[in-house]
C-alpha cells in the first residue's frame, strides 16, 4: 500500500467519529470546553489499551464453558458489549463527571459521545486496516462508517441520557444509573448478536430506530436549554463509583444466567 493510500484509508477510518462528535457537540448550545472533549475522545480511544488485556481473557472463557449459540451470545454480549460499554463509562465517571463544566443534562450526552466515538475511531482503524487489499480496506471503511461507527455513537447518546438524569433527575437516579450502562449493553449486544446470525438487515431498522430515539432526546434538551436563564442545573444525585461497579456486577450476572441457560437447553 502507498503512503498516500495509507494516510487517505486512516482518515476515511477516524473521519465518522469526528463528524459524529462535531455534530453532537455543535448541539449543545452550551457548548462545553473543546479541550475537555477532545481529552474525553482520546481516553474513549486509550480504552483499547485495556481491552487488549481483557478480551483474550473472556475469550478464553468463552471456549472453556461454551457452544453453540451460548458462546455467540456470551461473546456479543460480554466481550464485546459489557466490556466496551463498562470502560466508557468509566471514561464518562472517572474524568468528564469531575469537570467543573459537567452542570447540565447535555453535558452527559456529549462527554458519553466523545468517549464513544473516540473508542470506535480506534476500533475502526483496527478493522478497516484488516483489509487485504486497499479496495477492500476502502469497502469496510464505507460500510462500517453507517453501522458500526454510527452504533457506538448512538449508545453513548443513550449512555449519556440516563446518566444525565441519575444525576439531574429529582426522583428515580438509582435506576437511571443502572439503565445508563444496561441500555448501551443491550442495544450493543443485540447488534452484533444480529449480526452473528447473518440478520444484517435487522441492524439498519436497529440504527434507524435509535437515530430517530436521540434526535428526539437531543431535540427536547435543546427546548430545555432555550427556555433556561443559565447553563447550570443543580445536581441532585451524587453518583458512587461503587453503584457502577455494583451495576456492572449485576448485569455481568445476568449475562452469565442467560448465557448458561442457553448452554443447558439448546
Amino acid at each position: 500500500m502507498r503512503t498516500l493510500d495509507f494516510y487517505i484509508i486512516y482518515i476515511l477510518a477516524i473521519l465518522p467519529s469526528i463528524l459524529i462528535l462535531y455534530y453532537i457537540f455543535k448541539r449543545d448550545r452550551f457548548q462545553e470546553d473543546k479541550k475537555e472533549v477532545i481529552i474525553t475522545f482520546f481516553l474513549g480511544s486509550s480504552t483499547v489499551l485495556v481491552l487488549d488485556l481483557l478480551i483474550p481473557l473472556t475469550e478464553a472463557f468463552a471456549n472453556s464453558f461454551f457452544s453453540g449459540i451460548a458462546k455467540d451470545a456470551f461473546i456479543t454480549y460480554f466481550r464485546a458489549a459489557t466490556l466496551e460499554e463498562s470502560v466508557k463509562m468509566l471514561v464518562l465517571y472517572f474524568y468528564a463527571y469531575r469537570l467543573g463544566n459537567f452542570n447540565e443534562p447535555m453535558d452527559a450526552i456529549v462527554f458519553a459521545t466523545a468517549a464513544s466515538v473516540g473508542f470506535a475511531a480506534i476500533e475502526n482503524v483496527e478493522y478497516v486496516f484488516s483489509g487485504e487489499t486497499q479496495n477492500q480496506a476502502f469497502n469496510i471503511a464505507f460500510i462500517r462508517a453507517f453501522s458500526a461507527v454510527p452504533l457506538h455513537a448512538l449508545c453513548g447518546i443513550i449512555m449519556g441520557t440516563f446518566f444525565g438524569l441519575a444525576i439531574f433527575a429529582t426522583k428515580n437516579n438509582k435506576r437511571y444509573l443502572f439503565l445508563s450502562l444496561a441500555l448501551p449493553i443491550l442495544i450493543h449486544g443485540s447488534y452484533n448478536f444480529v449480526l452473528t446470525l447473518g440478520m444484517s438487515i435487522l441492524i439498519y431498522v436497529l440504527l434507524i430506530f435509535l437515530i430517530i430515539k436521540s434526535s428526539n432526546i437531543l431535540n427536547a434538551l435543546n427546548y430545555d436549554q432555550s427556555i433556561r436563564s443559565k447553563e447550570e442545573i443543580s445536581k441532585s444525585y451524587v453518583i458512587n463509583q461503587d453503584e457502577i461497579y455494583f451495576n456492572l456486577l449485576q448485569i455481568t450476572g445476568i449475562i452469565i444466567v442467560v448465557v448458561t441457560t442457553l448452554e443447558v437447553f439448546t
